[in-house]
């Protein structure tokens, strides 16, 4: 039962894509009437979206409703698991693209939606394979729970453990989308790496401050959240509101220091980032950042050590060609 379930939904989805493809994509592509500001940003707009429609439509699915004859669901996949990393590609791009449909109002997009009869919007719809590329490994571990083969238990964990490691581009690319006010230029931060919640005491302060972190390859920014909304109903369904996030400020690498331990307390969940400011002499700005576990710390704090270790090779190795 959870197999067929797994493959209706999977149609289901396959059709989503269709109806972005053939309803939105190609028709700015080869409507006369369409604005030019739309058939020049295809590819902001809908990123990698027709190969992800053609790996789903022309070969997972197809895999998947095989797949409940011979019970191997966790082969499928397991021998597809180098298709999912288009959704990386995929997820890199969807910030762009909700930045580019938030900044206009267009009647062809209305009209399309009109005639496709879809309750959503393109956006929304733009944000199904964030969604779904977060479901797998759910379905996974549905079917491992129900499954009393040990040989299919194994086969599931070992596609269970591949395509955990997914969704978490997927998670990143929804948080950052939901970051206003940020006015700098994208590039300059480099590639997002890892995002999360965390109470924050500034300067020595004793009140802390809720912040959603973001951490890029050359820089670190701060935002804060957003009072969640509730969900959207509609006739069809209810539909989960993506977080928002107010921009604060961002500070480049290079103007970061970072303490392991506050107070050398190795069983602490703080950890401290110090902001050298160039602008003033001997100016430092401090950032004490709680987690909400050891675990957490640990991992953003080997992150940041790699980031700075990184960064100090290279300015090492440019100094040492500036002597010669």
């Amino acid at each position: 039962a959870v197999v067929s379930t797994q493959s209706t939904g999977e149609q289901a989805y396959v059709d989503d894509l269709k109806a972005i493809v053939t309803g939105y994509k190609e028709r700015i592509e080869t409507s006369p009437d369409c604005p030019k500001i739309l058939k020049c940003n295809t590819g902001t707009i809908f990123g990698n979206i027709e190969d992800i429609y053609n790996f789903h439509c022309k070969i997972f699915l197809a895999d998947l409703q095989r797949s409940m004859e011979s019970a191997s669901v966790g082969a499928v996949f397991s021998t597809n698991i180098k298709n999912f990393d288009m959704y990386a590609t995929y997820c890199k791009n969807k910030p762009h693209s909700e930045n580019f449909l938030s900044g206009v109002e267009m009647p062809f997009l209305s009209q399309c939606q009109k005639e496709l009869n879809h309750v959503l919007d393109l956006s929304s719809y733009l944000l199904k394979p964030v969604q779904r590329i977060m479901k797998y490994h759910l379905i996974l571990e549905k079917l491992i729970k129900y499954s009393r083969s040990a040989k299919r238990k194994e086969e599931l964990s070992q596609a269970l453990k591949i395509m955990a490691q997914v969704p978490r581009y997927a998670n990143d690319a929804i948080h950052l989308m939901g970051l206003e006010g940020f006015t700098g230029n994208w590039d300059d931060l480099g590639q997002l790496l890892q995002q999360e919640n965390f109470l924050v005491f500034v300067n020595g302060g004793k009140k802390p401050t809720p912040r959603q972190i973001f951490i890029f390859e050359r820089a670190v920014l701060f935002s804060k959240p957003a009072p969640p909304k509730k969900p959207l109903q509609s006739r069809k369904m209810s539909i989960s509101p993506s977080p928002k996030y107010s921009y604060k400020c961002h500070y480049p690498l290079a103007q970061l220091g970072l303490t392991r331990f506050v107070q050398d307390d190795t069983n602490s969940v703080q950890f401290q980032l110090s902001v050298f400011k160039k602008d003033q002499r001997n100016a430092c700005e401090s950032f004490i950042i709680q987690s909400a576990s050891t675990a957490v710390r640990d991992r953003w704090v080997e992150r940041i050590e790699s980031l700075l270790f990184s960064q100090f090779t290279i300015l090492k190795s440019r100094a040492a060609s500036n002597i010669l």
